[in-house]
């Protein structure tokens, strides 16, 4: 014991570096030779009153990291916890503040564990029992054990049933009506319970009595338990969102005083800003799915909207003279965030006491006001596309462009940032106005600055550029050379520190690109790019780096802009810029993802023609990249270059590197390559096996495999409905559902039909069943793309002798037509109204009523 003893104390505290480390190394190898003597050493010495507090906190520490460390607890047996179990729980009534911390921490790792596998659900009603001990100490241990607890469950993502679920709040809530240091433990272990009480709160009463005693907290007089209270609030309002209309007057009545305290401001503000970015978010998510949006929550912020909103203003007035950051992480901040999500949630309802404000203050002689002002308009702006702020943009940007010579330099800076919003969101106000062409003058004035105004003025021209997109006159285009121009200017400069600036520059050079019409005068930059691109070599750092990316982008977009525009390849060219890419490629001695963007642009413009560069990209450049699994983005810009060369040529061509695709499949099942870069590598191989068609079949097996696996992995996502994940697995079952598509199309060749793939057609289904369902808020696009492969099933399939019944099966299935109803809601767009005339042919052709006349 005395060994064991000296090593923990020579591994916290040893003062040479391989001291520590040769006694680290000891523990260790005891932990995975001896877990159950190592776990009940470390116990031991834990709650040892012969040893000093210092190593007893130590053996605690370590024995706390090897609970949790990949799950330590579960490798000793069933004797050893029960005895450490009870060894810990002693020492949470010691006199020791910091080994009854420790202790409880201790137990709170374990129960992370145990807990979600219905194990020792005991520990739960002994902590919640001594929640109303007689002993300050006991109950005080009580609710400092289940608040680690909780804490424990959160930062692993683990939830307990609900029964526990409820023994657990009903101890958090005799906490919160406990003394200081009790109650602001309880708050804390609400704030992390609540990921697990959804179940407990549905409860109308437990709900009401939660919501009393926060809001109680809430208007302590008690500085620290306000703070907590207030805090906590900004998650328990999601908790209870779907019942918000219910206490949303007492919520204004808890938060009303607190919102003007310089110390609870800024957290209240908080309070509202995520209520109404919650609405925000859920209207945004029926705007995409066409699911409907419950209004009660946005009628019950109506309710305390005026006095809300007065109030919000009111601390945007609040700046200070010193602050050199004109978006510090302050009272006037934090209300500039609440306004602009108050703004998007309540619309035209508010608009009147905003413009009230701005006006008010727009022209007053105290810098803070006309400050204020600006910033509560640029609220608006940025979060609204209403004609009344399009009007009153256009009014009033005139007065707001005259700011950016305002006499104090926040006041500059506030238009600066209400010109960009406006630039963003109503870049017309600007375009169409009948100075625009002194306004962007004078805007490109400002790009030889080198302050903060600076990038606010080139991020205007940059949002004006983007609207040049949608000019489908080509009204603009007096433009596009004033501005490339001065966005060289920008991209020239030595006196920046980093390259934030020249990356906003490149920008905006590629959004001028993507709008001009005539081949030549792509030509004539591309021209220009390759010179600048020798002449970049020159330079050093951050700066090369920057314009290198830049320059490579541009030249990517270009040769983009010439297959947009039907230029016919000029061979030339194509071997000049190639030769210009690999140069570089030679002169870093690497490769890298942008210098694959190019490549792959080069190769859609070049089509057939780029067969004579084929072997020598594929053989000294393509195969590096493809071998730096590792190195995400280089890895994943050769998949996806890779994929735009065997779509951009013929297979008989391209075939000679077919085997490549074994190559792609064994990285798809390489453990080590990032998750991202697969979803690249299904990209790749459905445009390969699109081109290969027939030849395709002997990888059909690996592929199909591959295919079904992501099917599953899928599926259990949409059962966990684990959100944070949500972007990926979006991306990953649009490329899933895409290669499913050209197999589909490439195995079936001359509408021959290919019986392994028939096959599949019910895992197929079953992936298709679940991650469309509505609560996963799957796009149009995603819908669409699903009912073109069902259809494509049925109508490739329906000529399997023996199984026409099957394909009609499908054809009739509620996941089809439900499928085919969320399409009908979105019918005005033409690729949907196809699709949907192509469900009646086949309706038409198994002679059944049609699905939509």
């Amino acid at each position: 014991m005395q060994e064991f003893v000296e090593l923990i104390q020579a591994a916290f505290f040893g003062k040479e570096n391989n001291q520590r480390s040769q006694a680290e190394q000891q523990l260790v190898n005891l932990k995975h030779q001896l877990p159950n003597e190592f776990f009940q050493n470390c116990s031991s010495v834990f709650i040892s009153t012969q040893l000093d507090s210092q190593t007893r906190v130590a053996a605690g520490t370590l024995l706390q990291r090897c609970i949790s460390y990949e799950q330590g607890w579960l490798t000793i047996g069933l004797d050893v916890k029960r005895k450490i179990k009870d060894e810990l729980l002693s020492q949470l009534i010691s006199s020791d503040q910091n080994i009854k911390k420790s202790a409880a921490s201790c137990l709170s790792g374990i129960c992370a564990i145990e807990l979600p596998r219905q194990e020792w659900p005991e520990i739960i009603s002994i902590l919640v029992q001594n929640t109303r001990h007689e002993s300050i100490e006991i109950k005080k241990a009580a609710t400092i054990t289940l608040g680690y607890i909780c804490e424990a469950l959160k930062n692993q993502k683990q939830s307990i049933d609900k029964t526990e679920s409820e023994k657990v709040l009903y101890g958090i809530c005799m906490g919160l009506q406990g003394e200081k240091q009790i109650r602001l433990i309880s708050i804390r272990a609400l704030k992390d319970s609540l990921q697990f009480m959804d179940q407990v709160l549905i409860q109308q009463q437990v709900r009401d009595h939660v919501t009393k005693l926060l809001v109680e907290s809430a208007i302590s007089q008690d500085s620290e338990i306000r703070l907590a209270a207030l805090e906590c609030l900004i998650d328990y309002t999601k908790s209870i969102f779907d019942y918000l209309e219910q206490y949303i007057t007492v919520l204004w009545s808890c938060t009303q005083e607190s919102i003007f305290h310089k110390d609870f401001a800024i957290v209240t503000m908080e309070i509202w800003q995520s209520i109404a970015s919650e609405i925000n978010e859920r209207q945004t998510v029926s705007n995409r799915t066409n699911l409907g949006f419950r209004k009660t929550q946005k009628e019950a912020l109506q309710l305390v909207a005026q006095q809300l909103i007065q109030a919000v203003l009111q601390n945007l007035l609040i700046s200070d003279e010193d602050e050199e950051d004109d978006e510090e992480q302050g009272i006037q901040e934090a209300a500039y965030k609440a306004a602009s999500s108050i703004s998007e949630a309540l619309g035209n309802i508010c608009y009147q006491l905003y413009l009230r404000f701005v006006e008010n203050t727009l022209q007053s002689q105290e810098w803070q006001n006309r400050k204020a002002s600006l910033l509560a308009f640029s609220s608006m702006v940025e979060t609204a596309d209403v004609l009344e702020l399009f009007q009153f943009s256009n009014s009033a940007i005139g007065e707001f462009i005259k700011k950016l010579a305002d006499s104090h330099k926040q006041v500059k800076y506030a238009a600066g940032r209400v010109i960009t919003r406006i630039a963003e969101n109503y870049p017309l106000v600007i375009l169409k106005h009948q100075f625009a062409d002194d306004y962007i003058n004078q805007f490109s004035q400002f790009l030889q600055g080198n302050n903060k105004l600076t990038k606010y003025l080139l991020w205007t021209l940059v949002n004006l550029t983007e609207a040049f997109r949608d000019d489908t006159n080509n009204q603009f285009c007096k433009y596009y050379d004033f501005l490339i121009t001065q966005f060289a200017t920008v991209i020239g400069r030595q006196d920046f520190q980093d390259g934030s600036l020249l990356d906003i520059a490149w920008v905006g050079i590629i959004n001028c690109l993507q709008c001009i019409k005539e081949p030549q005068t792509i030509k004539k930059y591309l021209s220009a790019f390759g010179q600048q691109m020798v002449a970049v070599y020159s330079q050093i750092g951050w700066q090369k780096e920057a314009n290198i990316s830049g320059l490579l982008s541009a030249i990517h977009i270009c040769f983009l802009r010439l297959v947009v525009l039907g230029d016919q390849c000029d061979i030339q060219l194509m071997n000049n810029f190639y030769s210009l890419i690999v140069d570089y490629f030679k002169k870093i001695q690497t490769v890298t993802q942008d210098g694959f963007y190019a490549i792959s642009a080069i190769a859609q413009y070049s089509k057939i023609n780029f067969k004579s560069l084929l072997d020598d990209f594929m053989q000294n450049y393509l195969e590096i990249g493809l071998q730096k699994k590792l190195e995400i983005e280089t890895f994943k810009g050769a998949i996806l270059c890779l994929a735009d060369i065997a779509r951009s040529l013929q297979f008989k061509e391209f075939s000679k590197y077919l085997k490549i695709l074994e190559y792609l499949i064994a990285c798809v099942n390489d453990s080590q390559v990032n998750r991202v870069a697969k979803i690249a590598l299904f990209i790749c191989i459905a445009d390969i096996v699109l081109i290969a068609e027939h030849e395709a079949e002997p990888y059909f097996q690996a592929i199909w495999q591959l295919v079904k696996s992501g099917f599953t992995a899928s599926i259990y996502f949409t059962q966990n409905k684990d959100m944070a994940q949500l972007e990926y697995y979006e991306n990953l079952n649009d490329a899933l559902l895409n290669c499913y598509l050209c197999m589909l199309h490439a195995y079936n060749l001359n509408k021959i039909p290919y019986i392994p793939l028939y096959q599949t057609i019910p895992d197929f289904c079953m992936f298709i069943q679940a991650t469309s369902d509505k609560s996963l808020t799957p796009t149009v696009e995603y819908i669409r793309l699903s009912v073109t492969c069902l259809l494509d099933c049925v109508s490739y399939y329906k000529q399997v002798q023996g199984q026409e019944n099957m394909s009609q099966k499908l054809l009739t299935s509620p996941l089809l037509i439900s499928l085919l109803d969320m399409l009908k809601q979105y019918s005005n767009q033409s690729e949907n109204q196809q699709l949907i005339m192509l469900a009646n042919d086949l309706f038409k052709s198994f002679q059944l009523p049609q699905y939509l006349n």
